[in-house]
């Protein structure tokens, strides 16, 4: 049942780009002319539109990825953190547990 659930997720994505693939060359087909582009140094570079629309839309999802990812590893380190605490915690308990029988057991 797993492998099926792992074949339609792989299936699902790789829909997916394809779609995304007819989309980018359809946007880029559509928005060929050229644009000048000035720089902060005073160079001027002629782009297209469409290219300039993909640089700027790969830039903000690398950044977001990356922002992502960040928080997800602090998250991550945070949960270890709490885990460990928690064995620790557990440890404590049950030695005070085996204590207490101890000493009804002498008394």
């Amino acid at each position: 049942m797993t492998t099926l659930v792992v074949w339609f997720k792989r299936l699902l994505v790789l829909v997916f780009l394809f779609v995304l693939l007819i989309i980018l060359v359809s946007f880029t087909l559509s928005n060929a002319s050229e644009i000048d582009l000035s720089l902060l140094a005073g160079n001027v570079v002629r782009l297209k539109i469409s290219s300039v629309v993909i640089i700027a839309f790969l830039i903000g999802s690398t950044t977001g990825l990356v922002v992502s990812a960040l928080s997800v590893s602090r998250l991550r380190l945070k949960i270890a953190s709490l885990k460990r605490k928690l064995e620790r915690r557990d440890d404590e308990l049950q030695n005070l547990r085996s204590s207490a029988l101890k000493g009804l057991k002498d008394a």
